[in-house]
Parts: structure tokens; C-alpha cells; sequence
């Protein structure tokens, strides 16, 4: 019975280090699901009933937006070296409490420091379509923007991202590949998304 306990312990810590988003299914989400966004995410919905949706990861690799002085929620993953990693993608969860969203879809991310290479692959949860994605991977937690007086800041809206897809056509799955990266990296992985009226 020890050993059985051990193993659970065991196997409990390794999904939440590796942030697998098994931590946010079905059982662990019947009351949220059952919710709708009431806060500032509502804000960001459309008419059509979409969202926006950003990955996390349970770990300590996830910082909120919000816990580094910005006005947006969402959030940043890392450092993180050669891995492979199975994010959530959060819908609708505003002041980043995933209480107040649903858990819309994952991000399965691969990356390798070696080659410099990560393979980055949204992917919506049945009932969900993605309207647009946008993603930022690099050395720093946020990617930036030049101010008018051409000094670079920090930024965390989704159109200064250096990758985006736009005008998606509802789609159930979108991917990327970036290369030309270098050591440890960050991850923020943004999507518009809405329920699938198909």
C-alpha cells in the first residue's frame, strides 16, 4: 500500500512539472465549464461568441501578465532548454483564473535547443475552433515593441507577437515552426477562440 501511495505522489509531481494538461480535464473542469466569462475577459469576446485563450502551464514556469506589472492577463511559460511540453490553452479566464474560463484546447511544443527549432501546435478541444493565433518564442519572457521615442519595451498584446495567423477559417489546428533560436527560451501562446456552431 506504501509503495502504491509513493508511485501516486510520484506520478502527480511529474505531470505537474511537466505541465501536462491532463491537470485541467473533464473532472476538474465540470463546474467551470458550466460557466460563463463575467470579468474583464468578456471585454475581449466578440459578438460571435469567441474568446481569448492563452497556455499555461500548472508549473512553476508560468508567470500571469499581471503579476509583472501589466493591465492584460495571460501568460508566459519558462525558461524552459531542449523539451517537449503539453500546454493548456485557457479561454475566457480573466485576471488569470482559470475558474472564470474553460479549458479550450492544448499546445503541444517541441523544442530543441540544439538545432535552435521549435515546433509549436495549437490544437482546439472538441466543441472549440481557432479564429486567429498568435505566438511569441525568445530569450526574454515578453517579446517588445519600440515606443515613439525608439526605445524598446516589454509588451504583451498579441499583435506585436512575431508569429501570427489571422483570419483563420475556424479552424481545429494550427502549427508552427520557428527556427533560429538559442538556449533557454519563452513561450506565449495567444488564440481567438470560439465555440464550434458545427
Amino acid at each position: 500500500m506504501k509503495k502504491l501511495g509513493l508511485l501516486f505522489i510520484i506520478g502527480s509531481i511529474f505531470f505537474f512539472v511537466s505541465c501536462e494538461s491532463e491537470q485541467y480535464e473533464e473532472n476538474e473542469l465540470d463546474a467551470i465549464n458550466a460557466k460563463t466569462s463575467k470579468d474583464d475577459s468578456k471585454e475581449e469576446s466578440d459578438e460571435d461568441g469567441c474568446e481569448t485563450g492563452f497556455a499555461i502551464c500548472a508549473a512553476d514556469l508560468t508567470t500571469c501578465f499581471i503579476d509583472d506589472g501589466f493591465n492584460r492577463w495571460g501568460w508566459t511559460i519558462g525558461p524552459m532548454a531542449t523539451s517537449i511540453h503539453n500546454f493548456g490553452i485557457f479561454a475566457g479566464a480573466g485576471q488569470c483564473d482559470v475558474s472564470k474560463g474553460v479549458l479550450a484546447g492544448t499546445i503541444d511544443f517541441e523544442y530543441n535547443s540544439h538545432t535552435g527549432i521549435a515546433n509549436v501546435n495549437f490544437i482546439a478541444k472538441e466543441g472549440f475552433v481557432f479564429k486567429e493565433t498568435h505566438l511569441y518564442i525568445g530569450n526574454d519572457p515578453y517579446p517588445t515593441k519600440i515606443r515613439g521615442n525608439g526605445v524598446e519595451v516589454p509588451t504583451v498584446a498579441p499583435g506585436q507577437y512575431p508569429y501570427k495567423h489571422g483570419n483563420l477559417d475556424n479552424v481545429t489546428m494550427d502549427s508552427y515552426t520557428v527556427d533560429g533560436l538559442t538556449g533557454h527560451v519563452y513561450l506565449i501562446a495567444h488564440s481567438v477562440v470560439c465555440a464550434d456552431v458545427d
